[in-house]
């Protein structure tokens, strides 16, 4: 039997999801390069806009600033902001953007959202069952077990509800981060469009993962099926 590595079956299965990454790829890093260098009009960095707004939120979070470029990041276990060294001090229209998409997280674990609930609950599940459900696909189709086959399948899928949880979460927090940016006055209403590109690139980059998501298990299923009326 073929090994699935090899299969140009599959490739027919993902090119759409490896065309959607390309561009939203590429759009991020063009986007977010222009805005990091375009200085915003009044002065704002990562730092001040998290000020501004745990202030007036009552958010209870930990800030850091992390070595790692573009590490931004909400880890809604630690309550813990990370922001990258250019976002943190900067004063660009891209740092504020991150910066307030980042706090969108925020308000939305301080609001106990039930969709970022969900997707922290089954984080665990979805670091084990995304590498032992392919490591149980490949081998229940090399062995003819489909009944192994299946149950890697079940457990990938849980990473294909994380993709799928995660779109209405990300966009929900650049919706909240638009809004905190206008209401706050963090911007100039001519940069408010630079702020949009970049966080539009960015939720293309989880439609991308979640359609990727959504192709490979629909090939494993394709697969199993077909091993499953050969046997």
């Amino acid at each position: 039997m073929r090994m699935l590595y090899f299969d140009p079956i599959y490739f027919l299965f993902i090119a759409p999801a490896v065309a959607l990454s390309i561009i939203a790829s590429l759009l991020l890093k063009l986007w977010t390069n222009k805005y990091s260098e375009v200085p915003n009009i009044r002065g704002v960095t990562g730092f001040d806009t998290v000020q501004k707004v745990v202030q007036k939120y009552n958010l209870e979070i930990k800030l850091e600033q992390t070595r790692t470029t573009l590490g931004d990041s909400y880890n809604p276990r630690e309550k813990l902001l990370s922001l990258s060294p250019e976002v943190a001090q900067r004063p660009t229209i891209a740092a504020v953007a991150i910066t307030a998409h980042e706090l969108g997280h925020a308000i939305q674990d301080q609001r106990r959202g039930i969709l970022l609930r969900i997707r922290t609950l089954i984080v665990p599940i979805v670091n084990i069952g995304t590498t032992l459900g392919y490591f149980l696909i490949l081998i229940g189709l090399i062995i003819a077990f489909t009944q192994m086959a299946w149950f890697g399948v079940i457990l990938f899928s849980f990473s294909t509800l994380f993709s799928f949880l995660t779109l209405p979460i990300e966009i929900d927090a650049s919706t909240k981060a638009l809004n905190i940016i206008r209401e706050f006055g963090l911007l100039n209403e001519s940069e408010i469009s630079g702020a949009k590109k970049v966080l539009v690139a960015a939720s293309l980059t989880y439609i991308a993962a979640a359609v990727s998501s959504l192709l490979n298990l629909s090939y494993f299923v394709f697969r199993i099926r077909g091993a499953s009326k050969r046997h």
